[in-house]
């Protein structure tokens, strides 16, 4: 939980986060630097207290905090002259890469930036820091030492991923473009104003060829597609709504911390989702097996029969991380063990996911059938829809809660096949369209 209403991070589950230098584009040279602000709540922030314990913090190298920028030293992914200013990144041979580090799980991070200088100059010499070149400025606004300026922040959340922007200067002297430093924070969840609501219009770099770029880049480097945020209880309670479909496979969800995105569609990431899933564990659970268990309401179709066999087991509980990702894998017909290395000629065995990107010409195998406050019902397709898919996507229906709704995922309505609209019908709108509406 963030102490701070903006300018905060919140650690992930495993502790790791990767941090990216993505764009350069001021004059100053300094340092920017992460620091637990755990322990800190005795320290007012904006006083001298505060910023030297961040600095020290910073310093050492540790789950306490760390230098993850020093300017002066390295260059950023991408440069680019613009129309209002010169391209800054110098050196982008110094271009390090993505760095990884370690922090403790749930703990709130602050960012803080010294504009010219070092953090060690900061720490030893701090009644030079209204000098030239030589103001430390926070993520959080109160902890600035000139205050709070309202309504204007000196960083800010490009795009949802993680991506952070931010002035080197303060906010009432800065233009406002948000490019000084660009980065991109991967384990962490932030609580940043957003640079819609702050960019200055004529200095919108988004607009821009590199820009551009930039964000297609941040883009592919987090899970956004057919994925779910586990709450703050940790608890995800899962309830078999509807089985129509004739293949009798098993479900699984698995939690994406440390996962690479870009090895979303290869042999090693579906391995390791399957593994996840089989550990019965924070990484994964097995969370229907429909050979073994049947669901909650069924109905014949005028296009199916009833395919709604064995006992219904009830609601399910599985215990994961709070604040992970986790995503789902289905093999149609059989289990998952089956789904690794399945033979070619049986495409019933190949793993289908929630993540279309996962799945073979990122097909959408998966949609929203009712998003609601308490929960969110999903279902799936169990047919590759390369094949003689029926979409009608009630193959497997579940609902959801302690979790957010699937980001990424379309609505069943943008997706069904028109003529095998089951919503229409008693089994939709009396049972599964309005299950949070009724005690269960």
């Amino acid at each position: 939980m963030h102490t701070y209403d903006s300018g905060t991070f919140i650690v992930g589950s495993s502790g790791e986060i990767d941090v990216d230098y993505l764009f350069d584009g001021g004059w100053f040279r300094g340092e920017l630097a992460l620091f637990s602000v755990e322990g800190m709540e005795e320290l007012t922030p904006g006083s001298t207290e505060f910023m030297l314990e961040a600095a020290r913090r910073a310093l050492t190298n540790s789950e306490q905090g760390r230098i993850v920028v020093r300017d002066e030293l390295e260059g950023a992914r991408f440069g680019a002259d613009l129309p209002w200013e010169r391209n800054f990144n110098t050196d982008p041979e110094r271009y390090q890469g993505v760095q990884t580090y370690e922090m403790t799980p749930g703990d709130e991070v602050g960012v803080m930036l010294v504009q010219h200088t070092t953090v060690r100059e900061t720490l030893d010499n701090p009644l030079n820091v209204f000098d030239f070149g030589k103001l430390p400025l926070f993520s959080i606004p109160e902890a600035n030492l000139l205050g709070p300026l309202e309504g204007q922040f000196e960083f800010v959340d490009v795009d949802g991923n993680g991506t952070i922007g931010l002035e080197d200067v303060t906010a009432n002297r800065a233009d406002g473009d948000y490019n000084d430093m660009i980065l991109q924070f991967v384990g962490m969840d932030g609580n940043f104003a957003s640079l819609e609501d702050n960019v200055n219009p004529e200095r919108d770099w988004r607009n821009t060829f590199v820009g551009q770029q930039l964000l297609e880049y941040t883009d592919d480097r987090v899970f956004n597609d057919g994925v779910f945020e586990v709450g703050e209880s940790g608890e995800v309670i899962i309830d078999f709504l509807y089985d129509g479909g004739l293949y009798e496979g098993e479900l699984g969800i698995f939690s994406l911390e440390g996962m690479n995105p870009g090895d979303v569609n290869s042999e090693a990431f579906m391995s390791e989702a399957i593994r996840r899933a089989q550990s019965n564990s924070t990484e994964g659970y097995i969370v229907l097996s429909d050979p073994q268990e049947g669901a909650r309401f069924s109905a014949d179709l005028d296009w199916e029969r009833d395919f709604n066999t064995g006992e219904y087991l009830g609601i399910e509980t599985f215990q994961m991380e709070p604040g992970d990702l986790f995503g789902m894998i289905l093999v149609p017909n059989g289990t998952l063990s089956e789904g690794i290395d399945a033979d070619e000629s049986i495409l019933s065995k190949d793993p289908l996911f929630s993540m279309a990107e996962a799945n073979d010409n990122e097909q959408i195998q998966f949609a929203t059938i009712n998003d609601s406050d308490e929960g969110v019902v999903v279902g799936f397709e169990d047919d590759d829809l390369n094949r003689l898919s029926n979409q009608d996507y009630n193959d497997l229906i579940i609902a959801i809660e302690g979790a957010s709704a699937p980001i990424g995922v379309p609505a069943v309505e943008d997706v069904i096949f028109p003529r095998l609209n089951w919503l229409e019908e008693p089994v939709g709108t009396e049972e599964i369209l309005p299950y949070f509406d009724s005690a269960v």
